[in-house]
């Protein structure tokens, strides 16, 4: 099917996509109302501007690039913090073999990035988008999408490595005394 046909369906088109994009924006925003407002939002611009799609991309990552937008966006305009984690009932991924703890760590943790960088972050390892759909979805370049994900998992890895006390080695009295 041709990304005009799939435009010209959009509602089998908004089925289609709905959940990954939701899943998206909850993972930039962090708060399911948020997230399913910005979600509607992008959609709308996306029927709105769908005869400027041009087709150089797949619809996908189209539509995941004004889903990042309106996400940043609606985390700027209401300056919301996300300090909630997913809701795991509207959350579809499997959770029972995960830890409870972790979960909250690496969700705490990911509160902590900046919203570009978890946008990132949300798009590789939860879609698997490559780094060339990421940086159209961003609006950058793909080296730009490699910084953006190796400061953000750099931050990650230091908000979730748990310090390792260093033995310190104390020196006997003795020890000094035979200086």
């Amino acid at each position: 099917m041709t990304f005009l046909a799939q435009l010209d369906d959009f509602a089998a088109l908004y089925e289609r996509t709905y959940p990954a994009v939701y899943r998206t924006t909850l993972g930039i925003c962090g708060e399911a109302g948020l997230a399913a407002d910005v979600a509607q939002d992008a959609y709308e611009s996306a029927f709105r501007e769908r005869r400027r799609f041009r087709g150089d991309v797949p619809v996908e990552a189209w539509l995941h690039r004004i889903a990042v937008n309106a996400a940043l966006s609606g985390l700027r305009r209401t300056r919301i913090r996300w300090a909630q984690p997913l809701d795991p009932i509207r959350d579809d991924r499997p959770t029972a073999a995960d830890d409870g703890a972790d979960r909250v760590a690496v969700r705490e943790a990911l509160a902590r990035l900046e919203p570009r960088q978890r946008a990132a972050i949300v798009l590789r390892y939860y879609h698997d988008f490559d780094y060339a759909t990421i940086a159209t979805i961003l609006e950058t370049s793909p080296g730009n999408v490699g910084a953006i994900l190796s400061r953000a998992l750099d931050r990650l890895r230091l908000d979730l490595d748990t310090p390792v006390p260093t033995p310190t080695t104390h020196r006997s009295p003795e020890a000094d005394h035979g200086r």
